[in-house]
């Protein structure tokens, strides 16, 4: 049984292969052929160097691969955060990766529906790369959400179909997802259909009071209440927002209270050991909205900056500190730690970030 989320997050996965925006000129690279390279830095990597760093470890992802389920490391949704890293990598560096995607797209299309039981999942496409037809797929994918919307014991959407939380990733995948369609589709179905959707799950976010005091936002909501649970704060609930909203004073304050003196990114479990393989994929997530936020919102200079160098950072300490053998852990300041699946996946969102916008 797969959670509302879990599919939002494929769903994403989808939309975002059809983005159909002006892509950047290409870049070319040192490392063609996914050699390793060092691990010296300047005080900044370049756009160059970045784009090297995120080929490595894309190369060292791939170790984790399965063609026959077209997963990595038999994984669900943290799958579907390696795809949409993929991705966004091959918006702005297409040559650098393609000829990974030329094989994972399709075989992850054709067998990860079959290995996860999921069957009919995506509805046998057998190209993730045709833009209408992979928007046609998002759009069905997108109609199992709204159907069952405003369900939930304090509105918006279940997290699960066992209807055992209700609060905001959930909902931040449905507004971000929405708000994706709308600017693709912004007359099909019918006039402002999915605009109509991302903005009435925006007054329900509002109204609820998923963000705190600090404007940091939440898990979720007492389902005795309908209030913020006030649970602690996890750095992809600050992101997944951010697509969708474009929300400045939101992302600023995640980078805030999420971030030690150096402006490197942490979740707070790391500090006790007890993150657990879920939680080893969301700084990844945050990353990749600051990401798109550079790129695809009309912000302050200052602000831009900010952001870009919250990126690079992050980017230069993984490289430096968390990565043995292009094997990139939890900690992203050091020391290096024993890498998974979902730390990769998460430190490579962050590099390619950091090449995205350098």
């Amino acid at each position: 049984m797969f959670s509302t989320s879990q599919i939002l997050v494929i769903l994403l996965a989808a939309v975002n292969f059809s983005l159909a925006l002006p892509h950047p000129a290409p870049e070319s690279s040192a490392n063609p052929h996914w050699k390793q390279i060092g691990r010296l830095l300047r005080s900044r990597a370049t756009t160059q160097e970045y784009v090297a760093y995120s080929v490595a470890g894309i190369n060292q992802l791939q170790t984790w691969y399965s063609a026959a389920t077209g997963l990595w490391g038999n994984l669900w949704w943290p799958s579907a955060n390696v795809v949409t890293m993929m991705a966004d990598f091959e918006e702005y560096f297409p040559h650098m990766v393609e000829p990974t995607t030329r094989l994972v797209y399709p075989t992850t299309l054709k067998m990860a529906p079959i290995s996860s039981g999921f069957a009919g999942f995506l509805n046998g496409s057998t190209m993730m790369t045709c833009d209408d037809h992979y928007l046609d797929v998002a759009a069905q994918i997108f109609e199992d959400s709204k159907s069952v919307w405003g369900q939930a014991t304090c509105g918006g959407l279940w997290w699960d179909k066992a209807e055992i939380q209700n609060g905001a990733v959930e909902n931040e995948l449905y507004i971000t997802t929405a708000a994706k369609l709308a600017n693709r589709r912004p007359t099909t179905p019918s006039p402002g259909y999915y605009y109509q959707e991302a903005v009435k799950t925006y007054d329900w976010f509002i109204k609820f009071g998923l963000i705190n005091k600090d404007n940091l936002i939440n898990n979720g909501l007492n389902l005795q209440t309908c209030k913020n649970d006030g649970n602690p704060v996890f750095s992809y609930n600050q992101g997944i927002i951010l697509s969708g909203l474009a929300e400045l004073s939101w992302a600023l304050a995640g980078i805030k209270e999420l971030t030690d003196e150096n402006g490197i990114l942490h979740e707070k479990c790391e500090a006790t050991k007890s993150c657990n393989a879920d939680m080893e994929q969301f700084k990844g997530v945050f990353g990749r909205n600051i990401q798109y936020l550079v790129n695809r919102a009309a912000i302050p200079a200052e602000t831009r900056n900010t952001y870009k160098t919250f990126l690079q950072k992050n980017a230069d300490s993984i490289w430096a500190h968390d990565n043995v053998s292009n094997q990139l852990g939890l900690v992203w300041s050091g020391p290096d730690s024993k890498a998974t699946v979902q730390t990769q996946s998460s430190a490579l969102d962050a590099i390619v970030g950091a090449a995205c916008v350098s």
